[in-house]
């Protein structure tokens, strides 16, 4: 009974996965109309280029969001997982360069986890630190020098590369986007996660391993915010240590946009990748319109303000 209860918001979240789907095909349709070859293959491929990075590591902040928590420490991560990578150039060895950088970011995320779970720490101060250590890390290791990967085409492969006939990032940004899908919603884990955010006590009484649960979550968020950081470093070829600045601000409010509520226990993959869509469509479009920057970032937070607010009234309504 207890677990019916704690897994009946999955039932709910495909109506407000439409509604953002509804706005993602208006704001399509809207450029048609203003922009004339808006909606070219080639256009279409800049716009996925351009969310591909933010919205596979707002997959890992979702479900952190799911389970009640938060991750500000995705771009720190993703900057001294880059530079551990990046360390390992002289080798030689592409294996070895990929392995240590997403490895670096798994780590990273388990002792968040721990930090978090364990410990106790709210992980809104665990991660807001780690982006700090994670980030002087990364240019002590560097000594403030950058690193470029010109030499190592197998790194390049996911910035410039091809996977199934789509560009590497792209290709990544759908299949990882799959598999959080199947995770979160078919999946007993998937139950596990919306009932810990939901209500972590009665997941715990109910038998989940709440702390395994959250741990599990920081890892693949730190994951995801490794190969974030390697997918954009390899399409500049330049692994940067002072990159990333603002991204885990710009991905929370992907996250938001998506559906996932900060009180937790709600969310969905999909939401999350139609709000990095709506974001890259309406900036694509100001920038053909020739919108200066910060018009953009206004108009871009009108835009999140009109999808999260009507959704926001309905729960408040509801309670």
């Amino acid at each position: 009974m207890i677990r019916q209860k704690l897994t009946q918001k999955v039932l709910d979240l495909p109506k407000t996965d439409l509604a953002r789907v509804g706005v993602l095909i208006a704001l399509l349709l809207l450029g048609a109309v203003l922009s004339p070859g808006y909606l070219s293959v080639g256009n279409m491929r800049i716009i996925l280029l351009s969310v591909a990075g933010i919205g596979i590591v707002a997959y890992g902040m979702t479900l952190v969001v799911i389970s009640g928590e938060i991750d500000l420490s995705v771009a720190g991560i993703a900057v001294l997982s880059g530079m551990v990578g990046a360390a390992l150039l002289p080798s030689g060895s592409a294996v070895l360069v990929i392995s240590a950088t997403l490895a670096t970011g798994i780590c990273v995320g388990f002792i968040n986890g721990i930090l978090t779970s364990v410990i106790g720490i709210p992980s809104l101060i665990t991660t807001l630190a780690m982006l700090g250590i994670a980030r002087s890390l990364a240019n002590i290791l560097s000594g403030g020098q950058a690193a470029y990967p010109d030499a190592m085409p197998e790194y390049l492969w996911f910035g410039s590369g091809t996977l199934f006939g789509l560009a590497t990032p792209i290709a990544l940004l759908l299949i990882i986007g799959l598999c959080t899908i199947v995770l979160t919603q078919y999946s007993a884990f998937g139950r596990a996660l919306y009932a810990t955010g939901g209500n972590s006590r009665a997941a715990v009484l109910s038998g989940i391993p709440v702390k395994a649960v959250k741990i599990t979550v920081f890892m693949i968020s730190g994951f995801l915010a490794a190969m974030m950081g390697m997918l954009e470093s390899a399409r500049l070829s330049y692994i940067n240590p002072a990159a990333f600045a603002g991204v885990e601000l710009e991905v929370l409010a992907v996250t938001v946009l998506g559906g996932a509520a900060l009180a937790g226990g709600s969310g969905s993959i999909l939401g999350t990748l139609v709000a990095a869509l709506i974001i890259g469509v309406v900036n694509n479009l100001l920038n053909q319109l020739g919108v200066s920057i910060y018009v953009q970032q206004v108009v871009t937070a009108l835009v999140i303000l009109a999808v999260v607010l009507p959704g926001l009234r309905s729960r408040i309504f509801a309670k």
